[in-house]
């Protein structure tokens, strides 16, 4: 269940950042939405390192020998 959680969130970053740049070439600056998009950007990198965090934590994902 975690694994599909990171994923989803990897995606979402990804997405988030396509839209940031795809924001930034159409708009050039005039509006606030490249700044709201690599905003969720950064909050959904935070909620990245936490639930990696709570992988590790609880053991479900385990470091590489």
């Amino acid at each position: 269940m975690l694994d599909v959680l990171i994923i989803a969130v990897m995606i979402g970053i990804m997405v988030s950042l396509g839209g940031g740049l795809y924001f930034l070439v159409r708009d050039r600056g005039a509006t606030q939405r490249t700044v709201q998009s690599l905003s969720v950007r950064v909050a959904l990198a935070i909620a990245l390192l936490a639930l990696l965090a709570y992988g590790f934590v609880t053991r479900f994902i385990l470091p590489a020998a």
